[in-house]
């Protein structure tokens, strides 16, 4: 009687073995089809999720540093606006003239020569190039270009040529300044710059 009921349980464990590999098998489809798609699309929302942070974070960085630059153009304008030098017309050039030969005597310094060249016309100033030649000590040189700038500042130096002798006194040197005058367009009423 011992026999039949080997064969009767190695009947049943055969069965009970393709029990638990279906079992198995249909786990296994379950996870494919199911639980593996809903952990990778998990997966995914956690790194856009992760990404919109990071890029909502650098827009309010970017939005900080854009009222920054607002602020510091509100600023720079509002400087800009209360330093704005009324440029003159280029037709006042001998009036200009003689206001600079002035400044110059007022340094010590005698202007032998003032030339003016070609106007050049632009949208927001007209250009008066203008040389002056003449003689003087260093030091008054020195002093006329720190005034210069302050008293003109609608005028910018080019370029400065100076020579003399050690040898000789020490008001004898010879320079030559070329400068720049922004003067109003043509045309139109004095503008701010």
């Amino acid at each position: 009687m011992a026999a039949p009921t080997t064969a009767k349980w190695g009947g049943l464990l055969w069965i009970d073995a393709a029990g638990i590999g279906a079992c198995v098998l249909a786990s296994l489809i379950g996870y494919v089809t199911l639980v593996n798609p809903f952990v990778q699309k998990r997966s995914a929302a956690v790194g856009l999720q992760r990404e919109m942070e990071t890029r909502q974070q650098k827009a309010t960085e970017l939005e900080s540093a854009v009222v920054a630059a607002k602020e510091r153009l509100t600023t720079a304008r509002q400087q800009l606006a209360a330093s704005a030098v009324r440029l003159e017309s280029a037709t006042h050039i001998n009036k200009r003239i003689a206001g600079v030969t002035e400044f110059f005597s007022g340094c010590e310094l005698h202007v032998d020569d003032v030339q003016t060249g070609r106007v050049s016309s632009g949208l927001q100033y007209d250009l008066v190039p203008i040389t002056i030649l003449g003689r003087g000590g260093h030091q008054q040189c020195v002093q006329l270009l720190h005034g210069l700038c302050s008293k003109y500042p609608d005028m910018s130096v080019m370029r400065i040529e100076f020579s003399g002798n050690p040898a000789q006194p020490a008001d004898s040197g010879k320079f030559r300044l070329e400068l720049f005058w922004y003067a109003a367009p043509s045309g139109s009423a004095p503008k701010a710059v």
